[in-house]
């Protein structure tokens, strides 16, 4: 009897207990979003499949995260993924971390057995942390390998490295190689080392009127980095050719050139009938960076017939930069008349090489935008706006909170982590903990609260 009493007593407590126990677990679960948020991508980059772990690390690069630098470089090299391995590395890449150095040198020397395609991202890798130099050996070495892929991004390491004693081994691989892609890489990229010495090789290939356009095209190119008066004149007779090809490349050399008569030249060029041409005058306006091209590229910006170069014409007169380049600018992404794609990229430059001069019209767009029915550009902007470093932009994130749009909501968010917006910890905690919200927001809020 005492024995049916005691386990009737037990059976009550345990039915109480047990709802207690769950309420207690749950109120720990969701006391620590954070916690619980980290464990979840470890075991995803753990446990997880190649497209979900993929989607994980693209994640990290949009946010410049390397906070699971310990899980990744185990995952580098225990994967058996080349998408995972590339994601990787570019994850590393774009926040110039050298972390992952020592992995990526040990694939480059084991190539023979790697994935191409992982071994080119990996060498563009060391190129990009400048760490070309501290492995020049091996390097070198690619200059010889049997895969066409490792030799040209040999040489587009080699030659960002801006060190002239590499330009007689490329000299000599353009004299001994038999593959085209090869040859045309050592000749356009060349002259980025700068030196005289290899002003001969070049003009012999310009001079060279029967050998492939190509080839004299990236030699005029190489040509004008020597900036010497002897390359002038050479550049001067190649702009003279009938050739708008042969003419493009020569202006852009010359444009390297800081005298009068490279600007006049390139005035000129802007009102080229060739298209082609105008494109390299624009492009070459912005690389002077002189205040005299800023009339005529809004000029090029606001009527000219090829819609391409309109958009490139903005880029020049951001480059150039000042008030009136960016207050026309400005005018550009305010401009309802203009085609999404001009204001977008308006928007883009103004928030990105002038932020503190542009909040106003930030305010305005939004405010112009909000009303909208469609709101994919608003949502273009709020992606870009994320991306930005500039803690006066915390009122536009916050006001992104509260959007309708979920890819709005998620780009305040983004913002707010980027740019470290403490006094916003408390909205970000209250997303975090509403569970009406979309799973998407939800997490990238509590990413943002690690930081915060």
């Amino acid at each position: 009897m005492k024995l049916a009493k005691f386990l009737i007593y037990f059976t009550i407590l345990l039915i109480v207990a047990i709802p207690c126990f769950s309420q207690n677990t749950s109120g720990t679960e969701e006391a620590n979003p954070i916690a619980a948020l980290r464990q979840e991508r470890e075991r995803r980059l753990a446990f997880g499949l190649t497209n979900e772990v993929s989607a994980l690390i693209r994640d990290f690069i949009n946010d410049r995260d390397l906070s699971f630098n310990t899980q990744l470089l185990t995952l580098f090299d225990t994967t058996r993924s080349d998408q995972i391995m590339r994601d990787i590395i570019e994850l590393y890449t774009v926040t110039k971390s050298n972390n992952l150095t020592n992995q990526i040198i040990n694939k480059i020397q084991e190539r023979d057995y790697e994935n191409r395609s992982v071994i080119v991202a990996g060498i563009r890798y060391i190129a990009e942390i400048n760490a070309v130099e501290a492995n020049e050996k091996l390097f070198l070495e690619l200059l010889e390998d049997t895969q066409r892929e490792y030799k040209i991004e040999a040489i587009k390491a080699l030659t960002s490295t801006g060190n002239k004693k590499y330009s007689q081994p490329l000299m000599e691989l353009y004299n001994t190689d038999d593959e085209t892609p090869v040859k045309l890489q050592v000749v356009l990229d060349i002259g980025k080392l700068e030196d005289p010495e290899t002003a001969d090789f070049l003009r012999e290939i310009i001079a060279d009127t029967f050998v492939e356009r190509t080839f004299r095209q990236y030699a005029i190119n190489s040509l004008g980095y020597l900036k010497d008066e002897e390359s002038f004149n050479d550049l001067l007779k190649a702009y003279g050719e009938e050739d708008p090809f042969i003419r493009m490349y020569a202006l852009t050399a010359i444009a390297k050139y800081d005298r009068k008569e490279a600007n006049d030249i390139i005035f000129d060029a802007l009102k080229d009938e060739n298209w082609r041409i105008r494109r390299y005058a624009v492009s070459s306006a912005g690389s002077k960076k002189s205040r005299d091209f800023i009339q005529i590229l809004i000029f090029r910006a606001e009527r000219d017939p090829d819609e391409e170069l309109r958009i490139m014409a903005l880029d020049a007169l951001a480059e150039i930069g000042g008030k009136e380049a960016f207050d026309f600018i400005r005018s550009r992404a305010l401009d309802p008349r203009a085609n999404p794609r001009m204001r977008q990229h308006a928007f883009s430059l103004a928030v990105n090489k002038d932020t503190s001069n542009s909040l106003q019209m930030i305010e305005a767009v939004f405010e112009q935008e909000a009303r909208a029915t469609n709101q994919v550009l608003l949502e273009r902007l709020s992606g870009e706006l994320c991306r930005v470093e500039y803690s006066g932009l915390a009122p536009f994130f916050e006001r992104m909170l509260e959007s309708s749009s979920v890819i709005i909501r998620i780009a305040g968010l983004r913002g707010i982590r980027l740019n470290k917006i403490s006094r916003l910890k408390d909205r970000v905690q209250a997303i975090a903990d509403d569970q009406r919200q979309a799973t998407s927001v939800r997490n990238t809020a509590i990413a943002a609260l690690e930081v915060l």
